[in-house]
Order: C-alpha cells, then sequence, then structure tokens
C-alpha cells in the first residue's frame, strides 16, 4: 500500500457531487488504499471543508475587493387622471381655469457608474487578502484531507488487528477442538481420565467465549471505520492485512521536511500574511478617498392641466467627490494600534507553531524508530512462541507433557500473536502520522 498520496487525484475526488457514494465491496477485500479513496468521496468533514474551500474561491475577486466599477440603472412611470381648477391672478378679474379628467404622465431613466479611483491602495490590498484567504483556505483543506488519511488508517488498522486477532481466536478454538476430542477417544480406551475431559472442556469453553469477544470487537471496529468512510455503518466486509513500512526516514530530513511542507505551520505562515495585510488596509483608511462617477438620465412630463404642457430633458453628467475622515473620535489611531497588535501576535504565534511542529516531527520520529524495534522484537518472540508451541503439541501428542503444560504454551502462543499484531499495526499508525507531519502524506 503506497502511503503517498496523489494530491490532484484528492482534490478531483473531493469536488465529485456529493450526491454519489461509493461502498465497500463485500464480496472483495478492501485495501487502504480504497478506504482512503471512499473517504475522499464520503467522508462528513472532508465535504464541509471542500464547501469553504470553494466559497473562498467565489470570494477571491477584483469586484469582491472593489477594483471593478458598479453601475446602476434606475427608472419609472407615472401616471394619473384628476379634476383640477386653477385661479390665477391677473388684472382686472382673476382667470380659473378648470378640467375635467385631466391626464399627467412622467417618465425617468437613469444610469450611472462610480468607480473609486483611490483609496490609499485599500482595495488592492483588499485583493491580495482575498487571495491569501483563498490559498489558506487550500491550506485547511489539505489539513483536513491528511486528518481524514489518518483517521482512516487508524480505524482500517484497528479492523486488521481485530480481523487478525479473530482468527487468532479461531485458530486456538480448532486446537482445543481437537484436544477436546483426543481426550474423550483417550477416555474411552482407558488412556485418560474425566479430569483430562473436563479440562479439555474448560479451556474449549473459554476459546469459545474470546472467539464471541473479539468477533464483538471487530464488527465494531469495521462500523467505526464505516463512520470515517462515510458509508452505511452496518457493512460488513473483510480487510487486507498485509503490511510494510519505509525505511528511508533520517532524523534531519524529517526535521527539514516539517518546516518546509507541514500544513499546521503553512496554515499560521499564511495567517501570518493576512494579518499583515490587514494591517496594511487599516492603514489606508486615513488616506482620502477620490471617487468619480457618470451618469446619464433621462425624463418626460406631459400634463394636461399646467400651464407647461410637455417637458423633456436627456444628457450626460460626470463628477467626482472627495472624502477624508479628518477627526472621528481618534478610532482610526485605535483601529491601527490594534491591527499592529494583531499581526505582531501572529508572528508570535508563527514561532511558536514552528517550535511545535519542530519538536513533533522529532518526537513523531523517534516514535517511529521505536516502534519499528518493537515490531523485530515481536516478530522474534513469535518464532519462539511458534517453535514452543510446535514441540509441545508433538510431545503432547506422545504423552510426555501434561494438558496443563499443553495450555500454557496454547495461550502464550496466543499472546505473543496478538502482541506481534498490535506492534505491527501501531507501528504503521506511527508512519502516517510522520508523513503527516513532514507534509508528506499528500503530494
Amino acid at each position: 500500500m503506497k502511503t503517498r498520496i496523489l494530491y490532484t487525484i484528492v482534490l478531483l475526488l473531493g469536488v465529485i457531487s456529493t450526491q454519489a457514494q461509493t461502498i465497500p465491496d463485500s464480496s472483495t477485500q478492501l485495501t487502504l488504499q480504497k478506504a482512503i479513496e471512499i473517504a475522499m468521496l464520503n467522508n462528513y468533514d472532508i465535504k464541509i471543508a471542500s464547501a469553504e474551500r470553494q466559497k473562498a474561491k467565489n470570494n477571491n475577486s477584483i469586484g469582491n475587493a472593489g477594483l471593478l466599477p458598479s453601475l446602476t440603472v434606475s427608472g419609472g412611470a407615472d401616471y394619473s387622471s384628476m379634476d383640477t381648477k386653477t385661479e390665477i391672478s391677473s388684472n382686472p378679474d382673476n382667470i380659473i381655469i378648470e378640467a375635467d379628467g385631466a391626464v399627467s404622465t412622467s417618465y425617468n431613466t437613469n444610469a450611472r457608474v462610480d468607480y473609486t479611483l483611490f483609496d490609499g491602495f485599500g482595495n488592492i490590498y483588499t485583493y491580495k487578502k482575498l487571495k491569501s484567504s483563498d490559498n489558506l483556505q487550500e491550506t485547511i483543506f489539505r489539513q483536513q484531507t491528511e486528518t481524514t488519511i489518518v483517521q482512516v488508517a487508524e480505524q482500517y488498522y484497528q479492523v486488521c488487528r481485530a480481523q487478525q486477532n479473530l482468527n487468532l481466536a479461531k485458530e486456538s478454538m480448532r486446537i482445543s477442538r481437537e484436544r477436546h476430542q483426543k481426550a474423550i477417544d483417550q477416555k474411552a480406551y482407558g488412556q485418560a481420565n474425566q479430569l483430562d475431559v473436563l479440562n479439555a472442556e474448560v479451556d474449549m469453553n473459554n476459546d469459545s467465549t474470546t472467539v464471541l469477544q473479539t468477533e464483538q470487537t471487530f464488527i465494531q471496529s469495521i462500523k467505526n471505520l464505516n463512520l470515517v468512510l462515510g458509508v452505511p455503518i452496518q457493512n460488513v466486509y473483510e480487510v487486507d492485512n498485509s503490511i510494510n513500512y519505509r525505511d528511508d526516514f533520517k532524523a534531519d530530513e524529517v526535521i527539514a521536511e516539517a518546516l518546509m511542507n507541514n500544513s499546521t505551520l503553512s496554515a499560521q505562515q499564511q495567517q501570518e500574511k493576512i494579518s499583515n495585510l490587514d494591517v496594511k488596509i487599516t492603514d489606508a483608511k486615513k488616506y482620502p478617498t477620490l471617487s468619480a462617477y457618470g451618469q446619464y438620465s433621462y425624463s418626460k412630463q406631459e400634463n394636461d392641466a399646467s400651464q407647461v404642457l410637455y417637458s423633456q430633458s436627456n444628457g450626460p453628467k460626470v463628477g467626482v467627490s472627495l472624502n477624508f475622515n479628518v477627526f472621528n473620535g481618534r478610532q482610526q489611531r485605535t483601529k491601527e494600534k490594534n491591527a499592529r497588535l494583531d499581526y505582531i501576535s501572529q508572528q508570535e504565534r508563527t514561532l511558536q507553531v514552528k517550535s511545535q511542529v519542530e519538536r513533533d516531527a522529532s518526537n513523531a520520529y523517534t516514535d517511529y524508530i521505536y516502534k519499528r524495534r518493537i515490531v523485530d522484537l515481536q516478530e522474534s518472540s513469535l518464532k519462539q512462541a511458534k517453535l514452543n508451541f510446535e514441540q509441545t503439541q508433538e510431545m503432547f501428542q506422545l504423552g510426555r507433557v501434561t494438558s496443563i503444560e499443553f495450555r500454557t504454551a496454547q495461550q502464550n502462543l496466543l499472546n505473543v500473536a496478538a502482541q506481534y499484531n498490535d506492534a505491527q499495526y501501531t507501528a504503521k499508525v506511527a508512519e502516517f502520522l510522520l508523513l503527516q507531519l513532514t507534509g508528506q502524506l499528500i503530494q
């Protein structure tokens, strides 16, 4: 199983419709690679992170930064029909004008373009911030992808461990059944007594209990994996138990890779950059804002009851405006100070995260190396336990060892095999964590 996942494939899988759902095939063994692919399609956290990433991409435009002009168009029409009576002062007699059902209509349209010519370069810094926020969300999506892959690996190897332990329990059960049947046969020929049969039956029943317990653990571990995969919880299948390790890690290279590629550190560095842009955006507000506009208007009026029966006007209009905040209760100065303090805090946070990543990478490397050594020791112990059991079993067949000694060898083999399984899968998970810290989990 390759532990490096192509990032382009991950991104492609992440944007597939959320309606599509892939589930493990119960007729074939599930591999870790296939499990990761299924999680990329179905995992709930991946879908949420993908939506947030798309929102950042949508926001990343020059229009959202205020670098494009705004265009507004308006229009209207009015109609009225009224009885009017107007008395006009005149000499020697006033003039009275009456009109029944006098119609009045008016129409107007207006198109206006507004554009900010200068605002202290605030719109330019805003656009840079939108681009940086887009990059940050990309990194956050990468973080979530890495986290999900590690979660899948952890739960997958839990299933492997449970599946292997179940196989061991079933094999131990088979041996105990053979021993029980042999005790019954020997008793029939007078070569064993009732106590031997009862002891064999007790051990067989204990092994039956162990099988049930490990089978329950196996089923529960599959449900935990299904939750991470985002598939129906009740799915049941077998997994591929094959395992291999990477042996090309070097302590100095691990730390260097982590400081260069770790997604958590990268996200913090991008956050520091955004905080610096916030300082520039805040500073830009102390400069004057110069705006320009262009407008074209058209209006028309008709009035049966007015001395002006008809009027129409149309034409362009342009203008500029300058706004400058002279004093606003020192709010601008306070915002500038706070923005700089936020930037200083982000710088310190970056140094802190860098130190943490360096420490975690070093610890992860040490943890992996020691877990690999434990695997080697457990493998050696397993060979010895197998040899001891085989010899004890052979001597038991010849009647040279007691059933208690045989059972002890059997239990010892079962325990050592289970410890070996635990050591293998624990070391493999440690490898995934090391790859995550060094940014090598996805490329």
